[in-house]
């Protein structure tokens, strides 16, 4: 669990340990004034994924790739951004994560939501050229 490596933050778990399609990360602290919160990474056969943070203030964000009808993100990969992550076509955005290889996902996740946590901000949350 490569999140759980790079933070002393986060405590991981399967879903099912023969045949995970759930990964959750508890995060000892949250954005902001947050003081917890929690990362679910799901992957799909066709190595798309979607990971969801959520925190005990009620915030919501997500990074995905998949095919999806909104107008607005170029490729599969789209930001769905606090503080509901809005499924609303004019609120998806491009996601700032390319990659597809699921260790460098988590990496990406995790460098994303330590900017956030050590600023106390959600707006670093997709604001990276290609992480990680």
């Amino acid at each position: 669990m490569e999140f759980e490596r790079l933070d002393p933050l986060a405590v991981g778990s399967l879903d099912d340990p023969v045949s995970p399609g759930e990964l959750r990360l508890r995060l000892a602290d949250g954005i902001g004034e947050a003081a917890s919160a929690s990362i679910t990474v799901r992957r799909s056969v066709r190595d798309d994924y979607n990971a969801h943070y959520s925190d005990d203030v009620g915030r919501d964000l997500r990074w995905d790739i998949h095919l999806h009808g909104y107008t607005m993100p170029r490729g599969d990969a789209h930001y769905h951004p606090p503080p509901d992550a809005a499924s609303d076509d004019p609120d998806v955005e491009d996601s700032c994560i390319e990659v597809t290889d699921l260790e460098l996902v988590a990496r990406a996740v995790h460098q994303l939501w330590r900017a956030a946590h050590e600023t106390g901000d959600v707006e670093p949350l997709n604001d990276a050229n290609s992480p990680p």
